[in-house]
């Protein structure tokens, strides 16, 4: 279920592309701020094209996205203690509560294909 806005949601990927999801109102924001061969550590990966668009908040994408984002971070078991190369960090603020998480690669292969593909439309 998505929490009423004010919320927001973000997450970066095991290669630190981040994905930023901002509610208001009647409208999400959605920002993918990918990493730069400038910025990648071996200074050749791209994480593609970055995006800036609004979503209308009864987006039915983000049912899902909430759902997978919420289960992750209430999971303890998919947490770890350190941020290792792959592993996910995910920040959930609703209601003014921030909810955050170390996630391990091995529990953000759902999450990553929802961003990937139904959000930033990356094949």
């Amino acid at each position: 279920m998505i929490p009423p806005p004010p919320w927001s949601l973000v997450y970066a990927d095991g290669a630190a592309n981040v994905y930023r999801f901002e509610a208001t109102g009647d409208e999400v924001r959605f920002v993918y701020e990918p990493v730069t061969p400038a910025t990648s550590s071996t200074g050749r990966y791209s994480g593609g094209a970055p995006r800036d668009e609004r979503l209308a908040a009864d987006d039915p994408r983000l049912v899902e996205l909430w759902r997978q984002a919420a289960a992750l971070a209430d999971d303890p078991t998919h947490h770890a203690a350190t941020r290792n190369k792959g592993d996910g960090a995910l920040t959930l603020v609703a209601g003014g509560t921030p909810r955050r998480a170390l996630v391990v690669r091995a529990a953000t292969r759902a999450l990553e294909a929802l961003l990937e593909l139904g959000f930033r439309g990356a094949p």
